[in-house]
């Protein structure tokens, strides 16, 4: 079998689309060349290194852009190929053969990009980030008293250290398309995991925070309300934010 040589930031980059599935230029650019003076540059920097990995068939871009064609060279989405995966040993959970579609596409990007946020914060020294789950990483299973097998699939899990303190959160990723009676059931998934006492043994006595990041305020009050009115005394549970409140709320914690 060839050994394929991987320079330190083609390793991250594979990493990266390996765990996220899918990352624009824009969010590859945040991550790995912040170190330019200028935006040009770090964006030129970014498309030389990704065209050379897409040229030895380790990564690919959708046809589709986000933004639009005249978005341009940032507003591709980059993924991993089979190539890519057996390049850093990895097994082959997924294999991206057709587009997605849109709706699936904008939601896997917004948790890559909440990854974006909370490692821009660990740069700026607001945050440690001491783990970052993807799916199906961050999944969860355990047994009923019946023996029946329940899955918990949350779209990540964060651990981070603020301060002195050690937080966790279960993230939910909603666009906004899902009726708010099946983001209260998925919350009821969430009180009867907390119930079980699985996930306190394992994080010190503590349950993560589970983080609702959403699209738009009215979309947040709706959900806030609707999880104050149906869940009442589970409540603080549950945190209701923008994705552009997300960063500075995170971020804000380290104040508290």
């Amino acid at each position: 079998m060839e050994k394929i040589e991987l320079m330190e930031k083609e390793r991250k980059i594979l990493t990266l689309l390996a765990q996220c599935r899918y990352a624009t230029t824009k969010q590859i650019v945040a991550l790995y060349f912040q170190d330019s003076q200028h935006s040009r540059t770090a964006f030129r920097r970014a498309n030389l290194l990704l065209n050379h990995i897409k040229n030895r068939q380790l990564i690919n871009h959708l046809e589709r852009r986000i933004g639009g064609v005249r978005a341009g060279s940032g507003s591709f989405v980059w993924y991993i190929t089979i190539k890519g995966l057996k390049a850093l040993h990895h097994p082959q959970r997924f294999k991206n053969k057709y587009e997605p579609t849109a709706h699936h596409l904008e939601h896997t990007l917004a948790v890559t990009q909440a990854y974006v946020f909370l490692k821009l914060l660990e740069e700026a020294g607001k945050i440690q980030l001491e783990r970052f789950n993807f799916e199906p990483t961050c999944h969860r299973t355990y047994a009923t008293f019946s023996g029946k097998k329940i899955f918990m699939k949350p779209d990540a899990f964060a651990q981070l250290v603020l301060g002195e303190y050690e937080d966790s959160y279960f993230c939910e990723i909603d666009m906004a398309t899902e009726s708010l009676n099946r983001v209260v059931n998925q919350c009821k998934k969430y009180i009867a995991y907390y119930q079980t006492g699985i996930e306190q043994r394992e994080q010190d006595g503590v349950f993560p925070l589970v983080l609702w990041i959403v699209p738009h305020d009215k979309r947040k009050e709706a959900i806030s309300k609707k999880i104050e009115s149906k869940l009442n005394n589970f409540q603080p549970m549950f945190q209701v934010l923008t994705l552009e409140e997300f960063s500075e709320w995170i971020g804000g914690r380290t104040d508290e």
